[in-house]
């Protein structure tokens, strides 16, 4: 589905909400635009960025007809569909039944945990289920279940399973692309750190929710692989390093509200249990926005 020749970044999508929970169409439709504007190649609606489990039907309904008008075909859009039985996934598949989308994306359940032999189970099942391509979504660090590499090559084998968006240590990732190369199975990495060193391996497709803020430096990561300038490829990805480690410090989620705020993009993005930022700490995201010249 995705392009080898370049490098390849997929924006995971903030979900901007109201006060009532319900998506600020116009400022979503604003945030695809902005990301398109600064070359981004694909998008992720509601992944765990676009905080697709703490929605309610309505935003989700909304939010996955809203990205598929706006983006038009323009680029892929894959749309996070994984819960926590085959029962409540494929219920978020009939959802999007219709929709002028490209794939769907599914994290291991993360209530109960689960054995590899279920995953096996829970995946193939989904995959037989969907109209739309299946990509794995292996997200240990929230749903506490890992895909292991013999569980993702036997995954890999079914028909309507086109990859795994991985986001594992870099030797797993390297290996199951190194293993799959030969069925097209393709593998997203979704380690932020290490954009540089993936791209040096040859593993050309990134994902991740920070790039809604940090498009500018993506687009120059794209423009300066493109002439093979890999030090300059390591200088910005070390400058987004640092800017999320700020976000890490203050809280991800309710640092990326006001972040996507100053960027001009109205809305809540955080889940709702999450308590915002204190305002006095507003300053402080303000100033490394500006200091990064992304406003």
């Amino acid at each position: 589905m995705f392009t080898k020749t370049g490098a390849t970044f997929i924006t995971a999508l903030g979900t901007p909400l109201d006060e009532q929970g319900e998506l600020l169409e116009d400022s979503f439709r604003k945030h695809i635009n902005h990301q398109l504007e600064h070359g981004i190649d694909s998008f992720l609606v509601m992944g765990s960025m676009g905080a697709m489990v703490c929605l309610k039907r309505s935003a989700y309904v909304d939010c996955a007809r809203a990205a598929a008008d706006e983006v038009a075909g323009k680029v892929k859009v894959m749309v996070g569909v994984g819960d926590n039985s085959i029962e409540q996934t494929t219920e978020r598949i009939d959802l999007l039944k219709g929709l002028p989308i490209d794939a769907v994306t599914a994290t291991t359940p993360y209530y109960f945990p689960s054995t590899q032999s279920d995953l096996v189970y829970y995946f193939s099942a989904i995959a037989d289920y969907s109209p739309f391509p299946l990509y794995l979504y292996d997200l240990p660090q929230i749903t506490k279940v890992k895909i292991e590499l013999e569980t993702a090559l036997k995954l890999s084998q079914h028909p309507n399973i086109f990859g795994a968006k991985c986001s594992h240590e870099a030797v797993y990732v390297r290996n199951l692309a190194r293993l799959t190369a030969d069925n097209d199975f393709e593998v997203i990495h979704g380690q932020l750190d290490l954009v540089d060193v993936f791209l040096s391996y040859g593993i050309t497709v990134n994902v991740d929710g920070f790039f809604a803020v940090t498009a500018k430096w993506v687009q120059e990561i794209k423009e300066a692989f493109a002439v093979k300038d890999m030090e300059s490829v390591s200088r910005i990805q070390q400058k987004i390093t640092d800017l999320r480690q700020e976000f890490i410090d203050l809280g991800v989620f309710p640092t990326f509200t006001v972040a996507m705020n100053r960027l001009g993009f109205e809305g809540r993005f955080h889940p709702s249990h999450m308590a915002p930022m204190a305002e006095s700490d507003y300053s402080k995201v303000f100033g490394w926005l500006e200091q990064a010249e992304l406003v």
